[in-house]
């Protein structure tokens, strides 16, 4: 309920303020269980140090998994299935990427993820990824897809960032 009041408003409310390798670390544990359920591995990496990050974290948190869980969807069934995990800085924002070698889609499908309701699978609300989008935004952050039929998909998300 929190996440849809963050889409709908578009406004952040938490002034939590934590390292990105603490949310990456948290990301992770939080995944491992749908990990050992599918043979997937998550491959995790971070080159950010101690960059910080504010915003409400939990949200943050949400917005993540639901990235993280699409993935996993994407590569269902792929042997040698492999997400990523990378976070990097970028000139004030710190860059976090979700990236999938599942068999990508076309860029019309691409140019509509992030609207309510749109959805590729048959039991999908299609909510997920607008209200991740919705999160991030309040963040003062921005989620861009790149992806191709046969390529896998890449989400990264940029949120603005601080050094210490």
């Amino acid at each position: 309920i929190q996440d849809m009041l963050l889409f709908a408003r578009g406004e952040a409310q938490g002034q939590d303020r934590f390292a990105v390798s603490e949310l990456l670390a948290e990301l992770a544990q939080n995944f491992e269980p749908l990990l050992a359920r599918t043979g997937a591995r998550l491959v995790v990496g971070d080159d950010t140090g101690d960059t910080r990050i504010v915003g409400t974290r939990k949200s943050l948190v949400s917005a993540f998994i639901s990235l993280l869980e699409n993935a996993l969807q994407a590569v269902d069934g792929i042997a040698d299935a492999r997400i990523e995990l990378s976070a990097r800085r970028d000139d004030g924002a710190v860059l976090i990427a979700v990236r999938d070698n599942g068999p990508g889609m076309d860029k019309a499908t691409a140019s509509r993820l992030f609207q309510p309701f749109f959805t590729t699978r048959s039991d999908g609300t299609g909510l997920g990824l607008a209200i991740a989008h919705g999160v991030v935004r309040a963040h003062g952050g921005s989620i861009d897809v790149v992806s191709s039929p046969g390529g896998g998909a890449e989400f990264t998300v940029s949120l603005p960032c601080r050094k210490n």
